[in-house]
């Protein structure tokens, strides 16, 4: 489930907040999926030159600040490629929630573990292309797999409806091909898309917020006393008492 899902179902003048609004791409999905009654916000740390009709902006260090906006404010919050950014990566993501409706949904995007596994991109440097998560030097948090950000979910108190890793099986199977041709022939931008989206780059977790749990919730650090609840497991732990 990604936020175009989410979109096509939220209630008539809906709020979603766009946290890293450079490109207003939440905005341009509305638009492309016929939604002019959802209102728009979105959070920046630089000012952008001109904003969508309507849209309410607002300018934050999210090194520094908490997001302007209220709690419980948004129906759809979507943090895309911000929290490997920012030096305290967990409080973010307990903004995140905080500013969401209970009831609502938070998306968040970012490099998974994998990008460590990955050279650094050999060529066209001027252009930008990333297959490394060094090759950003913003990156001061760290990469998330798809576990670590359910174990965020479910410490905040909030129900994960989809983790995983963003991924195309075309992307896999023409993989062998198209990575030795965009080597070869010097084509930055198939590289990227390719590795991209063939080794899991991006990982994602959409949750919802709890319709009992208004403002941030505290996070709560535990481990699932159910983690051992399986049949191999007590199988095991009575052969080693017989034994």
């Amino acid at each position: 489930m990604k936020p175009v899902d989410i979109q096509r179902t939220l209630p008539q003048a809906a709020r979603i907040l766009d946290v890293g609004c450079y490109d207003f791409k939440q905005w341009q999905l509305s638009q492309s999926l016929h939604r002019a009654d959802l209102h728009h916000a979105g959070v920046d740390y630089c000012q952008p030159a001109t904003c969508p009709p309507g849209f309410d902006f607002r300018l934050a260090d999210l090194n520094r600040d908490r997001m302007p906006f209220a709690d419980d404010s948004f129906d759809l919050v979507v943090a895309s490629h911000v929290i490997e950014h920012l030096e305290k990566p967990v409080d973010f993501f307990a903004d995140c929630v905080r500013v969401c409706k209970p009831g609502g949904f938070v998306y968040v995007e970012c490099p998974s573990e994998r990008t460590l596994m990955v050279p650094g991109f050999p060529f066209e440097h001027d252009k930008f292309y990333s297959t490394s998560f060094f090759d950003d030097p913003t990156h001061v948090g760290r990469p998330f797999s798809a576990q670590s950000f359910v174990r965020l979910a479910r410490y905040h108190g909030c129900q994960p409806v989809k983790a995983g890793y963003n991924i195309s099986w075309l992307c896999r199977l023409l993989a062998p091909v198209a990575i030795p041709f965009a080597l070869v022939f010097r084509k930055g931008w198939l590289l990227e898309h390719i590795v991209w989206n063939s080794v899991g780059w991006a990982s994602y977790i959409m949750l919802q917020k709890p319709l009992d749990v208004r403002g941030q919730p505290p996070l709560n650090y535990y481990i699932p006393s159910n983690r051992n609840d399986d049949w191999l497991v007590r199988l095991l732990r009575k052969f080693k008492k017989t034994g």
